[in-house]
């Protein structure tokens, strides 16, 4: 895999493998206030993060890897798709673990 997109294919694919666990029962995307509940404070503190430490040139994105569309503080794209998808394949995987170790337990 190779490209601007690359960054954006891996985000898919992580959206890709973690979809069928909502569709288990996970309920994530089914309660949107308590999924931007746990997700804006993840979004606040990173994206402060990495604007900070671009702007010190401490960190960088290789241009060969990202589509070279920037949010304010020249953060990619990329990155806030990553904020996003990450937490949220997390809490998906979360929900769906704990729903499918409840059924045992019952």
């Amino acid at each position: 895999m190779s490209g601007h997109a690359q960054y954006l294919l891996v985000m898919a694919a992580c959206v890709a493998v973690t979809v069928p666990l909502e569709l288990i029962g996970a309920r994530v995307y089914r309660r949107p206030r308590r999924w931007l509940r746990a997700l804006l404070p993840v979004l606040i503190v990173f994206l402060i993060w990495d604007a900070i430490a671009i702007a010190a040139g401490v960190w960088s994105y290789n241009p060969a890897y990202v589509t070279g569309w920037r949010l304010p503080f020249a953060i990619p794209v990329e990155e806030l798709v990553f904020f996003v998808v990450v937490p949220t394949c997390g809490l998906l995987t979360y929900e769906a673990v704990t729903l499918i170790l409840g059924r045992f337990k019952s």
